[in-house]
C-alpha cells in the first residue's frame, strides 16, 4: 500500500510539473499581438519605423488572436488605449468604422474590441490613421481583460517629430 501511494503520488508530482492537469476543466487563453505601421498610404507596413513627421499621414494596423484550450468560442475583451489625442479614424480592415470612447479627464482614447478565443481563433486586426500636429510621444497600450494573463498586453510607442526642410529650400 505505501509502494501504491509513493507511486502515485510520484506521479501527480510529476504531471503537475509537466504541466498536463488543469482545474477541473478551467479554460486557459493565451494571446498574440502586434502593432505595424505604414507611412505610404497603408500600401505597406511594417514593425520598424516608428518616428513619422508632423503633417504626415501615418496608419496603424493592430493585430490580435486570442486562443483557448477549448472548442467552443468564447469573448474576450480587448482595449486599445492612445493618450493625448483626439479622435482619430479608426476602421476595421472590412472598412466598417471602429466608434472611439474619449475620457476627457484622463486624456485618453479607447477603442474595445470583442476577440473570439477558440482553440482554432484567427487574427483580427484594424487599422488607425494619424495626422500628427504636434511633436511627442504616443505610448498606446494593448490590454486583454482578465480572462488573459497580463503578461499578454502589449504596448508600442510612435514619435512626432518636427518636418525635416526640404532639400532644394536647403540649397537656396
Amino acid at each position: 500500500m505505501k509502494r501504491i501511494k509513493r507511486t502515485l503520488s510520484a506521479l501527480l508530482v510529476a504531471a503537475l510539473a509537466m504541466g498536463t492537469l488543469t482545474a477541473c476543466g478551467e479554460t486557459t487563453y493565451s494571446a498574440a499581438s502586434d502593432f505595424f505601421y505604414s507611412a505610404d498610404k497603408g500600401h505597406s507596413y511594417g514593425d520598424g519605423t516608428k518616428e513619422y513627421e508632423i503633417g504626415d499621414t501615418v496608419y496603424m494596423k493592430v493585430k490580435f488572436k486570442v486562443t483557448s484550450n477549448k472548442s467552443k468560442t468564447s469573448q474576450v475583451k480587448v482595449v486599445l488605449t492612445i493618450p493625448s489625442i483626439d479622435n482619430v479614424d479608426a476602421k476595421y480592415m472590412d472598412g466598417q468604422i471602429i466608434t472611439p470612447n474619449f475620457d476627457a479627464v484622463n486624456n485618453v482614447t479607447t477603442y474595445e474590441f470583442t476577440a473570439n478565443a477558440s482553440e482554432t481563433a484567427a487574427d483580427q486586426e484594424c487599422v488607425i490613421q494619424f495626422v500628427p500636429n504636434a511633436v511627442g510621444e504616443v505610448p498606446m497600450t494593448l490590454v486583454f481583460d482578465d480572462n488573459v494573463d497580463a503578461s499578454y498586453d502589449k504596448q508600442s510607442t510612435l514619435i512626432f517629430v518636427e518636418k525635416k526642410e526640404d532639400k532644394a529650400e536647403e540649397e537656396e
